[in-house]
């Protein structure tokens, strides 16, 4: 996956690397509305620093959860073993791991509270990543109280993904299509995908070259830009 790194992503490479250097509890999150560019995030911390990347399922019990990370690590015992092996893993490896957690938000708080166990117990860095519903489960009446430690340990170690400027907008998504792009085009997409929504101006721009190809023209024009916004209200209403 190609790595853009824009504002967000930058911030969130910023507090991966505070996670791996703090000597305190090493637990973070990074959270947004979906279409901010999350996974893209996490991605980048992935590529940018040793450690794993988990995509949790719904339903996914603290037993699988644990047995992805061994695995990605590459971490071989049997399943009654497996905390003991990680408490060891960043002493053989001589550094603070990183274990990056995509959808959070589908995890119970069971499976949350293991992550902190491995944070405070096994000394790894964990990022949590997650929509509105993975906080949600701070502020819930019955789950509030079991992941009061957990929230504790994040605090302000957060990052939260929001719509791209438009000049990121026009660098990593324009540009690299298109080249320079007249300023009133680059705004009228910027605003055509929910003022860079990073989901959005990710498909948008796919389709704006989509169409520029059709028409054997490799500028990005106002009508061909409009003609994919058109596309993309149709595609909208649809679903």
């Amino acid at each position: 996956m190609e790595v853009k790194k824009t504002k967000p992503v930058r911030e969130a490479l910023q507090l991966a690397n505070l996670l791996i250097e703090t000597d305190g509890a090493a637990v973070g999150e990074i959270v947004g509305e979906t279409g901010t560019g999350k996974t893209q995030a996490a991605h980048a911390v992935l590529t940018e620093f040793n450690g794993v990347r988990i995509c949790c399922h719904e339903g996914m019990t603290r037993y699988q959860l644990v047995a992805r990370i061994t695995a990605g690590l590459d971490i071989e015992g049997p399943s009654t073993r497996w905390l003991e092996l990680l408490e060891k893993y960043p002493h053989q490896v001589g550094y603070r791991p990183i274990v990056i957690v995509d959808e959070a938000n589908k995890l119970k708080w069971q499976a949350l509270e293991v992550l902190r166990y491995i944070a405070d117990e096994c000394g790894f860095a964990v990022l949590l990543v997650g929509t509105e519903l993975y906080e949600r489960q701070f502020s819930n009446a019955r789950t509030r109280p079991l992941l009061l430690q957990l929230g504790r340990r994040i605090g302000a170690k957060r990052v939260r993904m929001g719509h791209l400027d438009r000049a990121d907008c026009a660098r990593f998504l324009l540009h690299p299509k298109f080249g320079e792009v007249d300023k009133e085009v680059a705004t009228r997409f910027w605003t055509g995908c929910r003022r860079g929504n990073w989901g959005e101006a990710v498909e948008l721009a796919g389709e704006c070259l989509r169409l520029a190809q059709v028409n054997n023209t490799q500028t990005l024009t106002m009508g061909v830009l409009e003609a994919a916004l058109n596309w993309f209200a149709n595609r909208r209403d649809a679903a």
